[in-house]
């Protein structure tokens, strides 16, 4: 047992902890990253059904635009498992409402890539054990904390205490260190869980996401790096979850299809599935003195645009770039300033996204009749309108 002292301390070394703690090299303080599990392993490298991570995330042009600045970018582009879309196409399973957005009407190349969590996170470890000020400790639990004046103290499940000039909670939505520094949330269950998959279709995903809205919540399929393989993320009301996820694999794929109602794809066959709960959580402040949120610790929401982790990723650049600024200038980095004006930064965003995921939760998972037809009548004027589509195709791929 001994006690160290450290610049700052990031708890929780996912995405966006080592985001966070790459976006903070530059300033030279020694930076340590503490995480309850062990290292993770390099992950799949197949391309069979059961190769692929089941849990995907849609990175914008504006997160692979951050991840290049942070050297990570260049391993998944290597890797060839990265797939990028060009269009997306959404539809209302109860009425005609459709729309289609694609690349052209912004004049970029991509809407974003799907890409694997276990590979994303396997870049940003890569980049972060090559820069001499970060460090990395894995299978380490947060045990106690204590926020003081200067500093966050806390002891770790290793016996040792760390002293922080500031520390990061970056653990997750069930976050261990905003329970410890007895920061307070608006929390809710949408009464769903997620299942994740991968699937094999034909014809080929021509690099398109599929969304389906169904009346028991949102299907969508993702393309991967593979022609013929997608990502799914069928998100259903608890009744139906347990039955689909026990459901044999030639009866998930019937029901897939019938889902879909040809309007995407054919499902051929599915990998193994894994599923999670939804649930949409918000700290009220993301700071308490030298103690400061990020990602879904300060927000988890509905995976129903895949823009959870685009948001922490916003959270990890922002909370970066007043960090660094404050150091180069000689000013006070860890003071309650530099986290205002994050907090200012992200909290506006992070709400609007929330408010618009629940909207559409509520919207279309209501079974009122004119619900239905006014929600139909949108997607087709949206799609009628190219100012309105160009609107929301900016918020879909993060462009300002």
């Amino acid at each position: 047992m001994q006690e160290r002292q450290v610049d700052i301390a990031i708890i929780g070394a996912g995405v966006v902890g080592l985001a966070t703690a790459l976006s903070l090299a530059p300033t030279g303080l020694q930076i340590a990253l503490f995480d309850a599990q062990p290292k993770p392993s390099a992950g799949p490298q197949g391309t069979a059904l059961n190769d692929w991570d089941r849990r995907v995330t849609a990175l914008t042009p504006e997160s692979i635009r951050f991840l290049k600045s942070l050297a990570a970018w260049s391993l998944i582009e290597e890797s060839k498992r990265g797939g990028a879309y060009t269009d997306m196409l959404v539809w209302d399973s109860e009425g005609t409402g459709q729309i289609h957005f694609t690349a052209t009407d912004l004049n970029i190349e991509s809407l974003g890539t799907i890409v694997e969590s276990s590979l994303t996170t396997q870049a940003l470890i890569s980049a972060t054990e090559a820069a001499p000020n970060l460090s990395i400790h894995w299978g380490t639990r947060l045990e106690s904390m204590d926020i003081e004046a200067e500093s966050v103290r806390f002891t770790t499940s290793s016996g040792d205490t760390v002293i922080a000039d500031m520390t990061i909670g970056a653990d997750g939505g069930r976050s261990k260190s905003r329970e410890l520094a007895g920061m307070r949330t608006r929390e809710w269950r949408y009464g769903q869980n997620a299942i994740v998959a991968t699937v094999r279709v034909e014809p080929h995903h021509s690099h398109a996401c599929w969304q389906a809205f169904l009346p028991t919540g949102p299907l969508a399929l993702l393309p991967l790096a593979n022609d013929d393989l997608c990502s799914i993320v069928w998100s259903l009301d608890d009744a139906l979850s347990d039955h689909w996820i026990q459901a044999d694999h030639a009866a998930f794929v019937a029901g897939l299809n019938r889902a879909l109602s040809g309007r995407g794809p054919q499902v051929l066959e599915v990998s193994d599935r894994q599923m999670f709960p939804l649930i949409q959580c918000h700290a009220v402040d993301y700071s308490r003195g030298r103690f400061v949120l990020v990602g879904d610790a300060a927000h988890s929401i509905h995976p129903l645009a895949g823009q959870g982790i685009n948001l922490g990723l916003s959270d990890a650049q922002t909370l970066g770039n007043e960090i660094v600024w404050a150091h180069q200038r000689g000013a006070d980095w860890c003071s309650s300033q530099v986290f205002s004006r994050y907090e200012r930064q992200r909290k506006g965003d992070n709400l609007s996204m929330m408010a618009t995921m629940q909207a559409f939760k509520w919207g279309f998972g209501s079974k009122n009749p004119a619900i239905t037809l006014m929600r139909n009548i949108g997607l087709n004027s949206v799609d009628a309108l190219p100012m309105a589509k160009r609107w929301f195709v900016q918020q879909a791929v993060g462009a300002k």
